[in-house]
Formats: C-alpha cells, sequence, structure tokens
C-alpha cells in the first residue's frame, strides 16, 4: 500500500479500538479505552505513524523522507538490517521488536516540578511517529513537519492519557494494520522471516490460490492487486470516511 494509505489505515484501527461510534444499529468502534477526546485524537496520530514503520526498511519510502537526513540514514541501516523492503520489519518478529521499543520508550518516566510525571521516552518516540503521519500528506514541507512533530510529541509527553497501556497498543495496531494492508497487494510478506518456505511449482501453477503463497516464501490476499491501484484507492477512501465519521460522532 501506499504511504498515506498505511497511515490512514493506522488512524481508523485505533479509533476502531478506542471509540465507541454507533450510527443506527450499526456499531463502528469497540471502545476498549476509556480516553477523552484528546487522547483519542492524540492516538490516532501515533497510531497512522505506527503504520508507516515497517517501511522503515526503504530508503524511499515516505517514513524516510519524513524528518531528513536522520530518516534517510536510519532507513538505509535498517533496511541493510532487516534483509530489504518486506523481509525483517513485515514479519512476526519486526512486530515484536517494534513492540519492545515502544514499551522500553512508554517506561522511561521523570517525575517534574510543577509538571508531575512526564514520559521523554514516549515524546520522543511520538515525535518520530507523528512527523511520519504529517510527512504523508505530500504537501507537507519537511520543516512543518519537524514543527508539527515536537510540539504535539512534547504534549504527548507531557499529558499522557491514563490509560498507560495506549502507547504500546498504538504501535502495535498501527504496525499490524500495515503488514496486513501489504498482505492484501500483489508482492505480500513473509511473517516467517528469516525462515523463508518457499511454495512448491505445483501450488503456484493453481489458478487464483497460487498467487497466495510465493517462491519467495510470501504470503498474500492480492484483493487489491498492484499497490497504488484503484480497490486500494477505494479501500483509503472508505477508511477516511470511518475515520471522519468516527472523529465527529465520538
Amino acid at each position: 500500500m501506499m504511504g498515506g494509505h498505511h497511515a490512514m489505515s493506522g488512524a481508523a484501527a485505533w479509533l476502531a479500538i478506542t471509540t465507541p461510534v454507533t450510527v443506527g444499529s450499526v456499531n463502528l468502534g469497540f471502545g476498549a479505552l476509556h480516553m477523552e477526546r484528546w487522547e483519542t485524537l492524540a492516538g490516532a496520530i501515533v497510531c497512522a505513524g505506527a503504520a508507516l514503520l515497517p517501511d522503515a526498511d526503504h530508503h524511499n519510502a515516505t517514513i524516510a523522507r519524513s524528518l531528513p537526513p536522520i530518516s534517510n540514514i536510519l532507513a538505509r541501516i535498517i533496511g541493510k538490517v532487516a534483509g530489504g523492503h518486506r523481509n525483517g520489519t513485515h514479519s512476526i518478529l519486526g512486530i515484536l521488536f517494534f513492540i519492545f521499543v515502544a514499551w522500553l520508550a512508554d517506561s522511561w518516566s521523570m517525575e517534574v516540578s510543577q509538571l508531575g510525571v512526564v514520559y521523554p521516552g514516549a515524546a520522543l518516540f511520538a515525535i518520530l511517529l507523528i512527523s511520519f503521519a504529517v510527512k504523508s500528506v505530500k504537501f507537507m514541507p519537511p520543516l512543518l513537519c519537524w514543527v508539527i512533530a515536537l510540539a504535539a510529541g512534547a504534549f504527548v509527553g507531557m499529558n499522557a492519557p491514563l490509560e498507560r497501556a495506549w502507547f504500546p497498543l498504538a504501535v502495535t495496531a498501527g504496525v499490524i494494520v500495515h503488514i496486513l494492508g501489504d498482505m492484501l497487494t500483489i508482492g505480500g510478506c513473509n511473517l516467517l522471516w528469516p525462515i523463508k518456505i518457499g511454495a512448491p511449482r505445483w501450488f503456484r501453477r493453481i489458478p487464483v490460490i497460487g498467487d497466495c503463497w510465493k517462491a519467495n516464501g510470501r504470503v498474500a490476499l492480492p484483493i487489491l492487486a498492484e499497490t497504488g491501484s484503484k480497490a486500494e484507492w477505494i479501500l483509503a477512501s472508505l477508511m477516511t470516511s470511518y475515520v471522519a465519521i468516527a472523529i465527529i460522532l465520538a
């Protein structure tokens, strides 16, 4: 999926988890966490940024261009460690790594006079994630990304929601929906990386389902076809509509 669509899927996932929205008899959210409106919106932006994290393995992805030159350097390093695009960062191992980093960042707290308890680790991580989400808006210049990310990250660090599980949960949800989104395209993902179990030739010759398991070990349910297809744009439009409705009716 495209960067902006990944970000929107992250925001939609967070609102679905945290926002109890009902339209008629249809429930559009679970409301699993009890959060104030500003907390829900902050979490949606963080989750949107986290939904771009797996693409840290690609030097030309939205995440790599979010906070130059730092993001460019990190993307090239991560890409080499992860074995290239859609490998390590798009696997179960990658999911566990991002969860660990989020938990580690969120566990760092400090008592500050006049401010009370602040969370500098979550604030710093949030700066990166929010910058990713902002950069997914194509016309946003790098300097403005920095300004918005720094301001929002500081706000998150000093005004942490009472639900302390929110930050790791937002990162986890974002990373998972990113991988699921990529698995809906032809390229797919290898969740078992670095283990590669390739599909035998006879399976790949089966009509329709033969494209779901590939010789390189990746698995896909390619209902969106190629990245950037019309089907993907339709799905992105539906997710955007859901986010708008959830924010208005929350």
